[in-house]
């Protein structure tokens, strides 16, 4: 032993001195760390004080052996019983180690195993219990969960099968798939399984399973391949609920809920079909006339009704091979593909007008409305819905122009004459905004005595490139346009406005007034008349309202109603330009009419010579006229011998060229002022 070996056990004692210091710094600054160490750290102390004491033993001993220490210590530090106390030091820490691992190690160590096996019992259970929901599921899951091997035999079905197949697992089991598959998705079925073995799931595969009874199941398979398994394992959502869902979506989507022809939608579809893409097709478009006053008068609910037993009979008179759809309002179209003959388009097309003209028993009420209709042919007049439908469009506004229930073919002029229409409504509200309308009245004189005792407000147009505009010009547009209604009202306030000044002046004149059909409407015609006759102060008995045919025509109980209520007030209504239509005497009777307006064509032939077959028409009106107790005024009087003509058959009042053209208001109030001096009488 020389110095360096005395040496040894200092750097032994440091060494243990850094681990304990080491340990206990790291346990103070995180206790937590080492709070499951803290036996650990205990047993380290320990070894390390017994190292510490036995290597500072001989340290000192050996140290003074060599001089680094003093001799004298060498006595004292070398007897016997000195030299076994490190020993028994050793057997003590070792002693000690061993009873703090028995009290504390061993403890631990059976409770990690309580703990072990109470975590292995805890995951036998639950692995039980996913087993035991596992087999739950499969026996009892609404879709139906198949197993099968790699040929694709059933190895296992869950008991939903029965109520989904009508099988019984047992039956199923052991049988090749596939024979349960709907022979229309066999083929992509296999497809499906062998990208499924590539490793690729099946997700939601819809197929036709095929029932006990031999009818098909729509269903949606979700699958995947085990290689492990070697199993195909599948899951198959009934889909009957959801494929009744989309087709009552589709329905929705394509069919008219009301009358269950089809739609706008399927109409677009049909007539865009690629496939019949410039082929030869008839399209008619029909729109009733009157049903707006239906609804407004019975009730949607009636209304609602007509339009389910309309679309009955169109469809009834549709061939086999067309269509029939409802486009939204009371607008139809009927297609009839593979034709473009004229003559066949037509005749459907009247014999559906001429059904539309019948009769309607609707909940007790007798409803009588009619249709007219346009026809186009393609692809002479369009090869897409767009245009097939504008052009119908366009040829069913011609018919509805020309007095409605009747048709007309598409011509291609009919496009330039919508343009011009549109041009012109512009202007029109242009026209109106700037006030270029005018009033011209035309005197009405009285044959008795040769009195002016009416004037008919008649609308001019005060253009300003070209110049005074007759109704010709503009009336028709203005009629149909949106701004009808307030350019009728603003007629109606002037005209009484203006007999109302005129009455102030001492010269009370009948004012006779045409109004548009836009106004008359129960709550429109009461409302405008009695807001005219309020602000002028005119009196209702010195208004008259104008009723023309296509007025007349709608039997609409609602402007009866009106009517009788103005006539109740004192406002007289006369029936312009009578006997040039069909309705004209089916309507006498209905309305309460104060005169009857006979029309200029049946005055400007008469003369001196007339016979009496020229003069029969203008006879017979005067006469029934007389029968109903109504005044008669005749229109477009231009000569004298017309004048006597009339006034022999007991027309009361005359109007025309032969006594004055409409005039200003102020060439009118000149007229009034001038005429007693040159009156005429026949």
């Amino acid at each position: 032993m020389n110095l360096a070996g005395a040496l040894v056990y200092w750097v032994i004692i440091a060494i243990w001195l850094a681990v304990l210091i080491t340990v206990a710094v790291a346990y103070y600054k995180n206790p937590r760390t080492f709070g499951g160490t803290r036996l650990l750290l205990i047993v380290v102390g320990i070894d390390t004080a017994r190292n510490v004491i036995e290597n500072f033993y001989f340290g000192l001993y050996w140290g003074a052996q060599y001089g680094v220490f003093s001799a004298s210590l060498i006595p004292v530090l070398g007897k016997p019983y000195l030299l076994i106390i490190p020993k028994i030091i050793n057997v003590l820490a070792a002693s000690l180690v061993i009873g703090l691992l028995l009290l504390r190690w061993l403890p631990m160590a059976l409770r990690e195993r309580k703990i072990a096996e109470s975590e292995i019992r805890q995951t036998s259970e639950a692995l039980a219990q996913e087993m035991e929901e596992h087999r739950r599921l499969f026996e009892t899951s609404v879709d139906i969960i198949i197993v099968t091997d790699s040929d694709r035999v059933i190895t296992r079905i869950s008991r939903s099968c029965a109520a989904l197949l009508g099988y019984e697992p047992a039956e199923m089991t052991g049988r090749y798939g596939g024979e349960f598959v709907a022979a229309a998705n066999t083929e992509t079925l296999r497809n499906e399984l062998i990208l499924c073995r590539q490793g690729e799931a099946i997700r939601n595969f819809q197929c036709d399973l095929i029932h006990k009874n031999g009818s098909l199941v729509p269903v949606a398979l979700t699958g995947v391949w085990s290689d492990q398994a070697q199993r195909f394992f599948m899951i198959g959502r009934d889909m009957t609920e959801q494929k009744a869902v989309e087709k009552k979506l589709t329905d929705l989507a394509h069919f008219d809920q009301l009358t269950k022809l089809p739609n706008r939608i399927s109409l677009l579809n049909d007539l865009n079909n690629p496939e019949r893409k410039n082929a030869n097709a008839v399209v008619a478009m029909f729109d009733l006339d009157g049903f707006k006053d239906v609804n407004d008068t019975l009730g949607h609910l009636v209304g609602d009704k007509l339009l389910t037993e309309v679309a009955r009979r169109m469809a009834a008179l549709v061939p086999d091979n067309g269509r029939m759809y409802r486009l939204g309002g009371d607008e139809f179209v009927f297609v009839i593909p593979d034709s473009r003959d004229p003559m066949i388009a037509t005749s459907i097309a009247d014999t559906i007008l001429k059904s539309l003209e019948q009769r309607f028993e609707i909940d007790g009420h007798r409803i009588y409305i009619g249709a007219s209709a346009g026809i186009v042919f393609a692809p002479a007049d369009g090869t897409d819905a767009d245009d097939l439908i504008a052009n119908a469009d366009l040829a069913l506004y011609e018919a509805k122009a020309s007095g409605g229930r009747k048709y007309r073919l598409f011509a291609r002029t009919m496009r330039a004459k919508a343009k011009a229409r549109h041009e012109m409504e512009g202007e029109i509200r242009r026209a109106f905004s700037e006030n270029e309308f005018v009033l011209h009245f035309q005197p009405q004189i009285q044959l008795s005595d040769g009195a002016v005792v009416g004037a008919e407000a008649l609308l001019r147009w005060q253009h300003p490139q070209k110049g005074l505009l007759a109704p010709a010009a503009f009336i028709d547009a203005l009629a149909q346009s949106p701004t009808a209604l307030e350019v009728g009202n603003w007629i109606l306030q002037n005209a009484c406005a203006t007999g109302e000044a005129w009455r102030a002046m001492g010269l009370p004149v009948r004012m006779s007034v045409n109004l548009f059909p836009a106004q008359f409407h129960d709550e429109i015609i009461s409302a405008q008349v009695d807001a005219a006759l309020k602000t002028s102060g005119l009196p209702p008995e010195l208004l008259e309202i104008e009723i023309t045919e296509n007025i007349a025509l709608n039997n609409d109980d609602t402007k009866i109603v009106a009517l009788h209520a103005l006539r109740a007030r004192g406002v007289g209504l006369a029936f312009d330009d009578f006997g040039t239509g069909h309705a004209s005497l089916s309507c006498v009777r209905r309305y309460p009419l104060t005169r009857i307006k006979i029309d200029r064509s049946f005055i400007q032939n008469i003369d001196s010579n007339s016979s009496a077959e020229e003069t029969a028409v203008a006879s017979s009106i005067i006469a029934m006229a007389h029968h109903l107790g109504l005044s008669v005024t005749a229109e477009g009087v231009e000569t004298a011998s017309q004048a006597a003509f009339l006034q022999s058959k007991g027309c009361h009042e005359v109007q025309g060229y032969f006594y004055a053209r409409p005039l200003p208001k102020e060439k009118f109030e000149q007229f009034l002022g001038e005429w007693p001096k040159k009156r005429r009488i026949a």
